[in-house]
């Protein structure tokens, strides 16, 4: 069992956009969760469940690339408080 999560904040300015367009990735991607923090609005954490160290690998890199393109659907870079690099991924595996 491995799990991959992503941390970042959101542009209060993005925030509908955001959430449109997470609400649409979830219903497509059955094995996502995206949480926000209780005391920190804006803050999210995505929840990716059964993801492999290698399906990890081309998550990141996908993500990174098309935000650093502009090319795909969400804006990362406008849309991530201070940009991709405060775009956090990990992936962890059970003990």
């Amino acid at each position: 069992m491995s799990k991959v999560f992503v941390e970042y904040a959101i542009n209060a300015d993005f925030m509908e956009t955001y959430l449109i367009y997470m609400r649409e990735w979830q219903a497509r991607e059955g094995r996502l969760q995206v949480m926000e923090g209780t005391d920190q609005q804006g803050l999210f954490v995505e929840i990716w469940d059964g993801v492999t160290f290698e399906e990890y690998g081309r998550m990141k890199e996908e993500r990174l690339r098309a935000a650093e393109s502009g090319k795909g659907e969400a804006a990362w870079e406008q849309w991530v408080r201070g940009g991709l690099a405060k775009l956090h991924m990990w992936h962890f595996t059970g003990i």
